[in-house]
């Protein structure tokens, strides 16, 4: 029997890739968002040519994410692609069973994702990834400024202080409870800070809020790295950004994994693979720094703005 032992295995192995070949995945998509959309075609990419894929789109409400989920209910594909929060919450309430994979969700602990038979991919890197960015770019900036909220990014936060305090810098935190506090927060956080760090936060970076960090961080002479190229373009110095196309072939292999097994990572949420750089020279030139041309080659998104000017938030910011 021996003799044919690699040939079984050999049999086993190509059923079960052709298998996941001939899979059927379903779509969910909560709006019609660029950055959805460029997650969504990096996905597909990412998948072997047989597979049939079908898109759904819930139009931004829940309800019609539910409809849509149920009727998947009745007749399960293989695996489901959830893109936004909308759709991840719809495939949580009425997909038990199915192997789900989500991405483009901020914050989903607090709407308790994953579940058992969800995996996730983080929308924001990991405080270490975070700072050893911020390091690179402001290697002579030691004591950065953080606001959070603590029921959004408290436990990010924790752990930034965490790392911070191991990678030589000092993380003075202050937690805010609304947009009221802001003001004050700010008055008394940049006399102490090199740096303003905003995070993905929606208690603390809001359209409204943008104009008031821009101007306070010029005229404190404080630069603000933080987590969108929007804020890059308006005047901070420099973002670390995920790439929504990276974040789709991310999750096409995560889903592949689960199709082979559908327990892999079940339950657990994914740090992104790779983010990139978005810089502004021309704010860097006005707190005195100078950007390496290497750091700007590796750059993703390069800008020459003005400083603080007042632009409307792109969507993909804080992503619904």
């Amino acid at each position: 029997m021996l003799p044919f032992l690699p040939l079984f295995i050999l049999f086993c192995f190509t059923t079960l890739w052709g298998t996941v070949h001939a899979a059927e995945i379903a779509i969910l998509k909560s709006a019609d968002l660029t950055y959805y959309d460029h997650a969504i075609v990096g996905f597909k990419a990412g998948l072997p040519p047989m597979m049939k894929v079908n898109e759904y789109n819930l139009d931004s409400q829940l309800t019609r994410g539910r409809e849509i989920g149920e009727s998947l209910r009745a007749s399960p594909p293989d695996l489901v692609l959830a893109v936004g929060l909308k759709a991840a919450i719809a495939a949580k309430l009425e997909l038990f069973d199915t192997p789900v994979v989500f991405c483009m969700v901020l914050n989903p602990e607090a709407y308790s994702l994953p579940t058992s038979n969800m995996t996730g991919i983080a929308v924001r890197a990991p405080p270490v990834t975070q700072l050893a960015a911020l390091r690179s770019l402001m290697p002579n900036r030691h004591r950065i400024g953080v606001l959070y909220d603590e029921e959004q990014t408290g436990a990010f936060v924790r752990e930034a202080i965490n790392v911070a305090s191991h990678q030589g810098f000092e993380l003075v935190s202050v937690a805010v409870r609304g947009q009221e506090d802001i003001p004050r927060a700010v008055s008394r956080l940049l006399p102490k800070i090199d740096v303003l760090w905003l995070i993905q936060d929606q208690v603390v970076v809001s359209e409204s809020a943008i104009p008031f960090f821009l101007e306070s961080s010029l005229n404190a002479k404080v630069p603000i790295f933080t987590f969108s190229s929007t804020l890059v373009q308006q005047g901070a110095v420099g973002a670390l950004v995920l790439d929504p196309w990276t974040v789709g072939q991310q999750a096409a292999r995560l889903s592949l994994a689960r199709l082979r097994d559908p327990g892999t990572s079940a339950g657990i949420i994914e740090a992104p693979d790779r983010s990139q750089w978005a810089l502004n020279v021309k704010s860097a030139e006005s707190f005195g720094m100078t950007l390496s041309p290497e750091l700007i080659r590796l750059a993703g998104q390069v800008f020459s703005g003005e400083g603080p000017r007042t632009h409307k938030l792109d969507p993909s910011d804080q992503i619904p």
